[in-house]
């Protein structure tokens, strides 16, 4: 589902938006008014921060420093979003390995809330692809120049998030890290923690607690860079090959809305609708004012709490602002942890080198994996039509994924998808 308040003929998205523009982050103090608009409010000037609307809608204390020194340059700006590129596809295998050791026929609800968070992560890298061709010189593109290497973005599992988030863990706990595991609490705890909302009142200490801190700083990134080079250069930073966008003419379905990025508010339109989907919207669980509904698209780290719940969330469930203290009191559903795969964690080629035919299955499983890589990376490198050929090579995926989970190992687990890099 769309987030619908980030696009820009929406007029509520200029309460958000259009102030920002105008913010000089060497000079004043703002504060977020009761109506969401941005006011200079000089009695603060003797606090060494600013109160600024995020990209989720949630409001978000940085220092001075912070908003204005996070992004160094250009260079820097594109590395970050090279970064957010990982980051979105480091979420992609821990939610496919819960979605593929769910046993045909169970857990029917709690599958299709991770297999439409799967999609949504999906897009979330096109909408990345965006923004970085949109500020990307074509001058700088040699014929055959990829947008990122396929190599170096698959993680290595366990990994701890990309970008330098760090969420808040259970004092006493080891930092956290991403584990690929079966469908399990221990899995969903993970994933919430993943998609988790930061604290609307934390300010950002040496780190980032949460994806959308991260995008909050590309954001403001983005805007300083442009605004600067607006000076000399009418696009700005936007100088980008069009022909390189992949849109909604390519990319159609039901993960959410893709945004041709060519200006500053496009770019903020597709940070809007891919932390919207992560975490929630105006410090909400849902978008725009909608409240709670079934037919409702929740936020990723809802759609994790209604498994860990075993329900839906309802009209009842009024307490939506964040932080969200109330429980989902909507639809049962049922939520078995016995009718799965017993997947072994953090699975690797190498674990199976002794059974020489398995070791075979997992590279089969891993080349199929890259060549979704390459066909993604093809699409947002100059080739938009193949953007939907190489996600249909999901579907093979899966049935690579349970020939791996059908082979039995040592102490009633099973095999399971490596989701490493191969030649191919």
């Amino acid at each position: 589902m769309e987030n619908k308040l980030f696009q820009k003929n929406n007029p509520n998205r200029q309460k958000l938006i259009k102030p920002i523009a105008d913010l000089d982050i060497n000079e004043e103090v703002y504060s977020v008014a009761t109506d969401n608009a941005f006011i200079a409010d000089n009695e603060l000037s003797i606090a060494p921060a600013i109160t600024a609307k995020s990209a989720k809608g949630m409001s978000l204390k940085m220092s001075k420093r912070d908003v204005k020194n996070y992004i160094k340059d250009l260079k820097h700006l594109q590395d970050c979003l090279r970064t957010a590129l990982k980051l979105e596809l480091s979420t992609i295998p821990p939610y496919l390995c819960g979605l593929y050791t769910i046993k045909e026929g169970s857990n029917v609800e709690a599958a299709a809330l991770i297999r439409s968070v799967v999609v949504e992560e999906m897009l979330h890298m096109v909408l990345v692809s965006n923004i970085l061709n949109a500020i990307t010189d074509p001058k700088t593109i040699k014929k055959g120049d990829k947008l990122f290497n396929v190599k170096e973005i698959i993680p290595n599992y366990p990994t701890p998030l990309p970008g330098g988030i760090v969420p808040e863990v259970p004092k006493g706990s080891p930092p956290f890290e991403v584990h690929l595991l079966k469908f399990s609490r221990e899995a969903l705890d993970e994933f919430s923690t993943i998609e988790r909302p930061s604290d609307p009142k934390a300010p950002i200490t040496g780190h980032f607690d949460s994806i959308g801190q991260f995008y909050e700083a590309i954001r403001y990134g983005l805007l300083r860079l442009n605004e600067e080079a607006k000076k000399t250069t009418k696009n700005g930073i936007f100088i980008g090959d069009p022909s390189r966008q992949i849109t909604a003419e390519h990319y159609y379905g039901s993960g959410g809305k893709i945004t041709k990025v060519v200006t500053y508010e496009d770019a903020e339109e597709a940070i809007g609708e891919i932390v919207g989907q992560g975490e929630g919207i105006d410090g909400t669980i849902a978008t725009e004012q909608v409240l709670f509904g079934e037919d409702i698209e929740y936020a990723h780290y809802f759609k994790f709490q209604e498994i860990c719940f075993g329900r839906m969330y309802s009209a009842n469930d009024t307490n939506f602002q964040m932080p969200v203290k109330s429980i989902p009191t909507g639809k049962p559903f049922t939520v078995s942890w016995s009718s799965v795969y017993n997947m072994k964690a953090n699975p690797k080629m190498k674990d199976y080198e002794k059974n020489p035919e398995l070791l075979e299955k997992a590279k089969d499983f891993n080349k199929v994996y890259v060549q979704l890589l390459n066909g993604i990376n093809d699409a947002v490198s100059g080739e938009p039509e193949l953007v939907i050929k190489g996600i249909t090579v999901m579907y093979e995926l899966k049935y690579k994924a349970l020939e791996l989970l059908n082979i039995p190992l040592e102490n009633g687990e099973c095999a399971g998808p490596t989701f490493e890099y191969v030649e191919v």
